[in-house]
């Protein structure tokens, strides 16, 4: 983070690209998102597919109704939790249950 100091003189008032980016920052101003997690107290979500090594399935619908809302929309990879190679498994074989109907297109009354 650069952070540019405007004092009352005129001539350090128009700094050039350079001057700005040579300026120092000090340690504390930086904030990573890294550290911004630490901070939190928030903990990364990990892959459960990846962790156990194994793919989702059309046929284990208990597995792919965690990955539906109460709606049945499908969830996104924020919110599920899933690296990108598994969500579009999970979006694929949770299409592929409907369509066999395993799991439902809408949400019951």
């Amino acid at each position: 983070m650069i952070r540019k100091v405007i004092s009352g003189k005129p001539s350090e008032e128009k700094a050039s690209k350079e001057e700005v980016s040579k300026e120092e920052v000090s340690k504390g101003d930086e904030v990573s998102k890294v550290s911004k997690t630490e901070d939190t107290g928030r903990l990364k979500k990990v892959c459960s597919f990846c962790q156990s090594k194994t793919s989702p399935s059309y046929t284990d619908t208990v597995a792919l109704r965690r990955f539906t809302s109460d709606r049945v929309k499908i969830l996104p990879r924020a919110k599920s939790g899933i690296c990108s190679k598994h969500q579009r498994v999970v979006t694929r074989q949770i299409k592929y249950a409907r369509h066999l109907a395993l799991l439902p297109f809408v949400p019951k009354v």
